[in-house]
Formats: C-alpha cells, sequence, structure tokens
C-alpha cells in the first residue's frame, strides 16, 4: 500500500518534524504524571554530581527541545513504537537536595519506585552515572518487583566502579561497585561496553574484571568488528531483563562534542546505532543517557544524537511491551486499548 496522506494529514506529518514547534516533550510524547498510565516513562534527571563540568541537570531540557521531532516510526524496524505502547513523558524528577548527592539519590530512588510499583519501565536523560545506581535500587534486586538483579550493558568509556572518593559514596565512579555488592546486578550478565582512554593506575579495571564483568574495550570493538561484539553482548545477556546505559563519553567527540568527562577516540554514531539496534528482541526493562553537557556543543549535535539513541531503545522497549501483552493476552484472547 503507498503512502499517500491528505492534505491535512500531510500538515499535521510535516508540523511533527517541527523541533521548535510547541511545548518541548521526550520524543514528542504526551505529558502524564500518573505512572499507571504508561508502559514506558520517559524522564528527565537534572542533576550533576561529577565534579567534571557541572551542567549535566541542564540535559533533559536540551534533549527535550531536540527529541520533539522524534515522534515517528522506526525506519529499520519497520514499526511505530508509539502505537505499540502508551510513551508519555513524565517530566523531570523532583530533587529537593541537589548539592547533597548521597541525599538527592534517595529521592531520586523513590520516584523511580512508585514508576516501578506502577508497572511502567523507565528511559531517562540527564545526570551523570551517580544517577543510574538509585534507578537500579527502584526496578532491580531483592527489593524490586523483579525480586532479582538484571543484566545491565554500560557504554562508557570508564568502568565507574572503582570505589567511595573523598568521603563520597554515590558519586559518578562508583555505581557500578555499589549496584553489584548491592544485588541489583548480575556481575554474569553485565558488560562495559567500549573502555577507552588514559587510565590513573594500571590495575584500575581490575575491580570489574574481578567482579566477572565482562569489559569489551574499544580497541577490541575494532579489532572483531561490530557484528562479533554484538555477538558477544548477546551471548554475555542472554534472555534475561536487562539494564541499558550510555555514558556520552563512549562516543567520538566528534558525533558527542558535549560530553561531561571526554576521551579522544569512541565510538561513531552509526557503530553505536548498529548495536543498540543489534539488541532488537532483548528484554530492556530500563535505560538511560548520562552525561550531556549542552553548553559545550551550540549546534545541537549531540541532543540529535542522544534522541537518535533514545528512539531506537525506546522502539525495543515498545516491542518488548507488546510482545509481553500478546503473551499474557493469548489465553483469553484479552486486548489493551
Amino acid at each position: 500500500m503507498s503512502f499517500d496522506p491528505s492534505a491535512e494529514q500531510a500538515g499535521q506529518l510535516l508540523e511533527s518534524y517541527f523541533y521548535w514547534n510547541g511545548f518541548p516533550k521526550l520524543l514528542g510524547c504526551p505529558i502524564e504524571t500518573d505512572f499507571a498510565k504508561a508502559d514506558i516513562a520517559l524522564v528527565g534527571l537534572p542533576l550533576a554530581v561529577n565534579p567534571i563540568e557541572r551542567t549535566q541537570y541542564l540535559a533533559p531540557r536540551a534533549v527535550r527541545h531536540r527529541s520533539q521531532a522524534y515522534h515517528r516510526g522506526h525506519r529499520e524496524f519497520g514499526i511505530n513504537p508509539f502505537e505499540l505502547a502508551r510513551i508519555c513523558d513524565f517530566g523531570d524528577v523532583p530533587i529537593p537536595t541537589p548539592t547533597i548527592a548521597d541525599r538527592a539519590v534517595i529521592d531520586i530512588e523513590a520516584f523511580y519506585a512508585r514508576l516501578d510499583a506502577a508497572g511502567a519501565i523507565p528511559f531517562t536523560v540527564g545526570g551523570d552515572h551517580a544517577c543510574t545506581l538509585p534507578v537500579l535500587r527502584a526496578i532491580a534486586g531483592s527489593n524490586s518487583r523483579r525480586k532479582a538483579p538484571v543484566g545491565l550493558i554500560h557504554f562508557d568509556s570508564h568502568t565507574d566502579s572503582y570505589g567511595d572518593s573523598a568521603g563520597v559514596r554515590c558519586h559518578a565512579g562508583n555505581g557500578f561497585r555499589l549496584a553489584c555488592e548491592e544485588g541489583l546486578i548480575e556481575p554474569s550478565r553485565t558488560v562495559h561496553v567500549g573502555l577507552n582512554g588514559p587510565m590513573v593506575h594500571p590495575q584500575m579495571d581490575d575491580w570489574s574484571r574481578d567482579a566477572g564483568y565482562r569489559l569489551l574495550s574499544l580497541r577490541e570493538i575494532e579489532e572483531i568488528g561490530i557484528p562479533a561484539a554484538l555477538a558477544e553482548i548477546r551471548r554475555i545477556i542472554g534472555d534475561g531483563p536487562v539494564f541499558v546505559t550510555i555514558d556520552l563519553d563512549v562516543l567520538s567527540l566528534s558525533d558527542a562534542p558535549a560530553v561531561a568527562d571526554p576521551e579522544a577516540g569512541g565510538l561513531t554514531i552509526r557503530e553505536m546505532l548498529h548495536l543498540l539496534r543489534g539488541f532488537r528482541g532483548m528484554d530492556v526493562i530500563g535505560g538511560d543517557v548520562v552525561c550531556f553537557v549542552p553548553h559545550l556543543d551550540p549546534s545541537q549535535v549531540t541532543a540529535l544524537h542522544i534522541s537518535a539513541m533514545m528512539h531506537d531503545v525506546v522502539t525495543i522497549m515498545a516491542e518488548g511491551v507488546a510482545r509481553k501483552r500478546g503473551a499474557a493476552g493469548s489465553g483469553d484472547g484479552a486486548a489493551r486499548g
């Protein structure tokens, strides 16, 4: 069937590309406050804990502005995620104490615990990798509705499993040590993807290696190629639930110049999208993009690439929602409006 919209429909479709038009919303989705009315909750997290380039708290607003135009179907998958699942923008996490990291994470966890209890799955924009830990505390581990740890695909130039620093427990470089120690992620189903750059000490990645994480460095990816790297990630994760977290410093600075802790080199956005799209069929139960510093990129190319990555992951989430809905309704013919 050919695509032949009416003049009115064509005007509406064209307007959807105007990211500068109307109220900015993540992926152009409707605003909602009741988690029970969404399958997928898009959330802004305006917080900066990392002392390097501290304007990560501006990330949600910048991505809302640019991602407004991504309320569209997925070209490669041939589906429209917004027709498969209820996807809504839930605004920003309220954080009364943004300057006290160890207190802020408690407020963040409480927000995501309410989200999780309602049955929604989150995708978050903003903050740094100190912010992924409270999300995992809410949606994974023995206290969550899943009652077990989950797998983790961690895109980053750094392992962020370095231990406490200067008396601070929850910081951007410690989340994936604490998540393991607290039983939130399964070490044998955790992979660091894209490790890159010079090291403070040659043994700084040993904790992750000793814990049982798979370290898939940028150099290894270059040597084996993207298809083989994707196959390795899928082998590690298997069929269980997985959280996908993306630190922008995993990308080349030409593709993501507005990043808090940059490293030379990095994956290209084309390679990154190839990997993300290769996760199709996985049980993705949450995701985020962190360490975006908008003022470093007046061109908005970083925000554009974040929008594209979010669209890919959310599309995979939406397919998962539809797949589970079909499985749940197959016995009694139930359908969801």
